[in-house]
């Protein structure tokens, strides 16, 4: 997802700052041939004195073209991260939608979808496993496996009656009237 933007304001900061390289390598030269005066004081007659705190015309040319650049690599590097954002995004709602479909037990090939990545497939994979697992033990639990139950033996329907009136009888004194 190359932007034509993005690349042409790489190129042209590109080319801006092989202008700023060259420019700031013979800087220093200059630098050099005014070092004497800037040590020593001495001023050459003829010549006028540039004033120490307004800079040159092409140093301030030098300056501007290289917060130009400084703000085109700056944008340069936002809208990369953009756009990496947006990916991003994009494969999370890629993500989400396949798990709900996982989760409505629809079969999803997980081959298809190259945006995703290991780790991803792997969570839907797993997840797959685990709704076909959940399906098939609804299924067993549902059919009783050797056909249907014999009733308890335990405690018949006469046998529950004569422990309910056990509990509830009340039990009389018996008079030792000797």
């Amino acid at each position: 997802m190359t932007n034509p933007i993005a690349s042409s304001v790489g190129s042209s900061a590109k080319t801006l700052a092989q202008q700023i390289a060259k420019q700031m390598a013979q800087e220093p030269l200059e630098l050099l041939n005014n070092a004497r005066e800037q040590t020593t004081g001495e001023e050459l007659s003829g010549q006028p004195t540039p004033m120490p705190f307004e800079p040159a015309h092409d140093q301030q040319k030098a300056i501007h073209e290289q917060q130009a650049l400084q703000d085109t690599m700056k944008s340069s590097r936002l809208i990369e991260a953009l756009n990496r954002e947006l990916e991003d995004i994009h494969k999370q709602k890629i993500f989400k939608d396949l798990q709900e479909k996982i989760m409505n037990g629809e079969f999803v090939a997980l081959e298809e979808y190259t945006e995703l990545s290991m780790e991803q497939k792997q969570v839907l994979k797993a997840q797959m496993e685990a709704v076909k697992n959940q399906k098939e033990n609804m299924v067993t639990e549902s059919a009783p496996l050797f056909g249907a139950s014999k009733p308890n033996r335990k405690m018949g329907a006469g046998q529950k009656q004569q422990a309910q009136k056990a509990q509830t009888r009340v039990e009389k004194p018996v008079n030792n009237s000797q």
